[in-house]
């Protein structure tokens, strides 16, 4: 199995309902390879690893009980600083902002969240 970092969207979706591949294994993959690239790219300033590995354990034990998730589950996503996303802060890259922290979603992130994307920055 190549890392599922390289995949299309579509490919991890595809995985994910087969289950020939695990959310976590996804993010796991994801994670890994922000750790080794953006240290030279600097392209995320906040990885959001705790958050993005409960959402996938939570979508693969919803799955293991047979439930149907959306029909992008297991799909990672990067949410840029200024678009809101509940509980991390919008910073629109100025740090005196660190600590506004939105109380919801932009509606597409929600809309990307609800079809079972994970946000992992």
């Amino acid at each position: 199995m190549t890392d599922p970092w390289r995949w299309t969207a579509t490919r991890i979706a595809e995985a994910v309902r087969a289950r020939e591949v695990s959310c976590r294994e996804v993010i796991e993959s994801h994670l890994a390879r922000i750790e080794t690239t953006n240290p030279s790219v600097n392209a995320v300033t906040r990885i959001l690893a705790g958050e993005a590995l409960a959402i996938a354990e939570s979508h693969d034990r919803r799955l293991a009980a047979g439930e149907r998730l959306g029909p992008i589950a297991g799909v990672p996503i990067t949410v840029k600083e200024n678009v809101d996303l509940a509980g991390s802060p919008t910073t629109m890259g100025v740090q005196a902002l660190a600590a506004d922290l939105p109380l919801g979603d932009a509606p597409h992130v929600a809309q990307l969240k609800a079809a079972g994307a994970i946000p992992i920055a």
